[in-house]
């Protein structure tokens, strides 16, 4: 995801709508409890309030990405 799907440049003008952040899992394992992270990679949609919006588990191309960020920031924008 790193390489490929969060750098393209379709998913990048996507993520202007977002706060975007990383959780490194071994440093920060309360942080993987508390967002129920069991494997990566794995994206996690979260509301203001912090509750989990929705989760994209496993490697996804950049179109299919961009596709589900799209989708759960229009079913969740106020």
């Amino acid at each position: 995801m790193d390489t490929v799907t969060y750098p393209h440049p379709d998913v990048r003008a996507e993520l202007e709508h977002w706060i975007e952040g990383k959780v490194d899992i071994s440093r920060m394992p309360e942080a993987a409890r508390a967002l129920e992270v069991a494997a990566v990679p794995v994206a996690v949609a979260l509301a203001p309030d912090g509750s989990v919006l929705s989760r994209r588990l496993d490697f996804v191309e950049p179109p299919e990405f961009l596709e589900w960020l799209r989708s759960v920031r229009g079913a969740f924008a106020p």
